[in-house]
């Protein structure tokens, strides 16, 4: 037996094709076999005998007929035989492959199984997608109240919140952030000024030549430890304070910045001392070209490239400290205490003071003008002293009177090459070490007065209190916040 609807084989009793599901009504049912009986009394004739009574049928009767005989009359017409209308299956659609939008997996509907337990057939179940969720599409806000009734509505909530802060005296300004590393201008002049420092330790400042000796001028040539055996080092000492200055100014310290520029004035005004001090050779020699004698000669005086490096190192220490000023500014950092910062300031005045206080035989006047008349000092001598006192006071005073980091560090830059010239003048380093502004007129040693020894003490003291006052004030500042 087989399926009318899908031709698969099918089993006696069998209510459904399990193939397509089909109903095998009327199909698979049992039917009772006709008896089949002979007219012969033969019996080996007999067919079968069926069990419930019936004659059995013959094998004359199982003969075919010939076509005369054949009972077309009784035939079953086609057309009249019961049919079973076949419905066609709807097509399925073709499956959706796009992911679906949105994080939540689509659910299919339940399935119903009311027909399948009343009619035996098996529905087919087509889930569409969802729709795709259009990213164009736009929202519909609602209208925002207007300025007059949010001012309104803010209004009376500030009238019902009570004023948290009511304090503004005790409101401070968070103190900014150190700017980053970056390389500046002033950095690249300390550097091309400590250079020309160091070229000029050895290289020759004058040279002196007469055709014939002559007594009383000293022929040859003229270094920094020949006009002073602590010059060179003083130099040095510069030197490194103005790289290092420079270097901490690139770190945003802005009292590095100080520094780097309180160091150029202290090499500028070393620069003019070490010039005036060759000029006075120039001129002592000079002197004895006008004096009578019984020997003709000729006086040749070069100034050598360490004369030169000398006035280049005047130049880039003025530059220096003219770039230095853009970081003239506080930076958010507390001031320094304004009374030590005037003892400083007063310690500063009595340290350039010193120098200048005449001993022996001297007077004032040694200071400006020549007291011999047989040689005459030159102007240049008296301007470079006056020159590096000057650069010094300013530097002290004016840097500690601003009471800012800056200030602090322009002071103590200022006074750095003094302090090395005032030790090794004090410990008699060398043959012939000079003091602050080359000494005092009228001087039998190098040892400095006692003027400049308390001045220097003084202001080295005062700068060391301003510092640690300086530090604690911005460490409690910053645990503040």
């Amino acid at each position: 037996m087989y399926c009318p609807l899908c031709g698969r084989t099918v089993e006696e009793n069998q209510k459904f094709c399990a193939e397509c599901g089909h109903s095998l009504a009327g199909v698979t049912d049992l039917t009772e076999a006709l008896p089949v009986t002979s007219s012969r009394a033969d019996p080996t004739n007999v067919v079968s005998e069926p069990n419930d009574g019936q004659p059995g049928v013959t094998l004359d009767q199982l003969a075919p007929l010939p076509d005369d005989e054949l009972p077309g009359d009784e035939l079953p017409d086609i057309a009249a035989l019961p049919t079973q209308e076949i419905s066609a299956r709807p097509p399925i659609p073709d499956p959706d492959w796009e992911t679906p939008t949105g994080d939540v997996p689509l659910t299919p509907p339940a399935l119903d199984l009311a027909p399948l337990l009343t009619t035996g057939e098996v529905p087919t179940v087509i889930t569409a997608a969802e729709p795709r969720v259009d990213v164009l599409a736009t929202t519909q806000i609602s209208a925002q109240r207007d300025a007059a009734d949010t001012a309104a509505a803010l209004g009376d909530i500030a009238d019902e919140v009570p004023e948290l802060f009511d304090d503004p005296d005790n409101l401070y300004e968070y103190p900014p952030g150190r700017d980053p590393f970056k390389v500046k201008l002033v950095f690249i002049l300390a550097f091309f000024g400590a250079i020309a420092v160091s070229m000029a330790a050895v290289a020759d400042i004058i040279d002196i030549r007469t055709s014939a000796p002559v007594d009383g001028i000293a022929t040859g040539v003229r270094t920094l430890d020949t006009l002073g055996t602590n010059l060179a080092v003083a130099g040095f000492v510069g030197a490194t304070v103005i790289v290092l200055g420079g270097l901490l100014a690139c770190f945003g310290f802005r009292w590095g910045a100080g520094l780097v520029g309180g160091a150029g004035l202290a090499l500028a005004g070393w620069a003019t001392m070490v010039l005036g001090l060759a000029e006075q050779r120039i001129a002592s020699a000079e002197s004895m070209t006008r004096q009578t004698t019984d020997i003709a000669f000729t006086l040749r005086v070069t100034r050598d490239l360490g004369f030169w490096l000398i006035v280049a190192v005047a130049v880039i220490g003025l530059v220096v400290f003219v770039a230095s000023l853009r970081s003239f500014g506080t930076g958010g950092k507390p001031a320094l205490n304004p009374w030590i910062a005037a003892l400083g300031a007063v310690a500063g005045v009595v340290l350039v003071a010193g120098p200048l206080l005449p001993e022996g035989t001297a007077t004032f006047a040694n200071n400006y003008s020549s007291a011999a008349t047989v040689t005459d000092v030159p102007t240049v001598y008296f301007a470079g002293r006056l020159i590096q006192l000057a650069l010094i006071g300013g530097a002290i005073v004016f840097g500690l009177l601003i009471v800012r980091a800056y200030g602090l560090g322009l002071a103590a830059g200022g006074v750095s090459v003094a302090f090395w010239m005032w030790v090794s003048s004090q410990l008699g380093m060398g043959t012939n070490p000079l003091g602050v502004a080359a000494g005092n007129f009228g001087a039998s040693n190098s040892t400095p007065h006692a003027v400049t020894t308390a001045g220097m003490t003084l202001t080295l003291v005062m700068l060391a209190v301003s510092a640690i006052l300086a530090t604690v004030s911005h460490q409690r500042q910053m645990r503040r916040y």
